[in-house]
């Protein structure tokens, strides 16, 4: 048996409609136009490294452009790469998803012979090296844009085959938290397919399900929207025969994505003065960008503002947000280039929080009820429950809304403190 060695990416997510990043129209649109950018270098970053590397093959799992837009220019940039990696002798291996079902696909595009692009039922291809079969790629494509069948159950090993097999799929595996659960499977369907690998998709957080066989989301190559935060890209994996039989495989990850976002939060505990709040996030920002690797060209930021302080009304007014906002900008010109996505105040006002506790009046039953709703969750869901019921028992909402986890509930409970000193202390 011969050792492999594999790109795995997934989910480029190419050409996106990026919207809403920006109450001011200017930074929004050029944020936009940032972004969509940087789902193109992200491709072109991996087909460099393809052409650097010369891997046996490269895999994407699926979402390589979005369905939605039916961009000509992203299928015609992927097959150009693709071009390019036929110089290279490095062969293809793709897989539509979810967001790119074979429907979505430009039959007018003529792809080059060494892109595989799978089809609605499972396909198994051979890769051969100096003439000898090395490897046995396994995929299938989402046909339509929602995928309800466990296509994991629909792989086999190739027994006709010794060598490394691996496995292609746009899908949700059990446990992976993700809403649109498209091609749903647990990890043993994949395990009982009975092959040395998986290259998976969809889930845009990397992740590592299982090292024998292995089992890997490469995560997606550009993060998309702030919940998506740190470097993004793909990942290496070179699999190695063993004496008793199957691969080891090491992975390894390799960033593409050029814009990182992130949430950075700022203390303003006893703060008094704005030009502190601003010398505060500035700061913060500055030491958010140094922390990045050199592959990122630029950081999109939430900024979350903490603490009591006596500027709460004036940091949750939306015009003392925009200034503060615009007073940020000259860090658009370092390196990497900073930019503000938007602005979130969960500060407090500045109160004797101790002096209040000790009041007998409704502020002081309400800070002592949150007091003991903060000590154990059972408390504060048992409190909570009644008033949350209506929303999560709604005949629409029900279907689209998730019960908050703990960490969830801590911050709505602050919240609502911060609601009841506002509103019950004159101010």
């Amino acid at each position: 048996m011969d050792g492999i060695r594999y790109i795995h990416a997934a989910d480029l997510h190419l050409d996106t409609p990026f919207q809403g990043l920006s109450r001011s129209a200017s930074q929004g649109a050029h944020l936009a136009r940032l972004l969509q950018e940087a789902t193109f270098k992200a491709m072109e970053r991996l087909f460099r490294l393809c052409e650097t590397d010369k891997p046996d093959f490269l895999v994407l799992a699926g979402d390589v452009y979005n369905e939605e837009n039916h961009s000509v220019k992203a299928q015609l940039k992927l097959c150009d790469g693709c071009r390019r990696l036929r110089d290279a002798g490095v062969r293809v291996f793709l897989a539509h998803g979810n967001h790119d079902p074979l429907s979505s696909r430009l039959a007018a595009i003529q792809w080059p012979d060494n892109v595989t692009i799978f089809g609605p039922d499972v396909e198994s291809h051979t890769v051969e090296k100096n003439g000898k079969i090395v490897a046995v790629v396994h995929g299938i494509s989402h046909a339509k844009i929602k995928e309800g069948r466990n296509l994991a159950r629909l792989f086999r090993r190739d027994q006709q085959h010794d060598c490394f097999q691996l496995g292609v799929l746009h899908c949700t595996v059990e446990g992976q938290s993700k809403a649109d659960r498209y091609a749903p499977c647990a990890l043993d369907d994949l395990k009982n397919a009975g092959l040395d690998a998986w290259a998976l998709g969809h889930v845009h957080e990397r992740a590592t399900l299982s090292t024998t066989p292995l089992i890997a989301y490469s995560g997606n190559a550009q993060g998309l929207h702030v919940n998506e935060p740190g470097p993004r890209g793909c990942l290496r994996v070179a699999a190695s025969p063993q004496p008793d039989g199957g691969y080891a495989c090491r992975e390894e990850f390799v960033r593409l994505g050029p814009v990182q976002w992130t949430k950075v939060q700022v203390d303003l505990d006893d703060v008094a003065h704005l030009n502190d709040v601003e010398g505060r996030m500035t700061r913060a920002l500055e030491e958010a960008a140094e922390s990045t690797d050199p592959g990122c060209e630029a950081l999109i930021a939430r900024v979350v503002l903490r603490g009591r302080t006596p500027l709460d009304a004036a940091l949750r007014d939306a015009a003392n947000q925009e200034d503060l906002a615009e007073r940020l900008t000259h860090l658009q010109t370092s390196t990497p280039s900073v930019w503000l996505k938007d602005m979130v105040a969960e500060t407090s006002p500045a109160i004797d929080r101790a002096q209040y506790l000790q009041r007998e009046d409704l502020l002081g039953e309400a800070l002592r009820l949150a007091d003991r709703m903060s000590q154990g969750g059972e408390t504060l869901h048992a409190v909570a429950a009644p008033a949350l019921k209506q929303l999560y028992e709604h005949g629409q909402l029900r279907h689209i809304l998730t019960h908050p986890d703990d960490e969830r509930m801590r911050a709505l409970l602050e919240e609502a403190e911060r609601l009841c000193t506002d509103l019950l202390e004159a101010r």
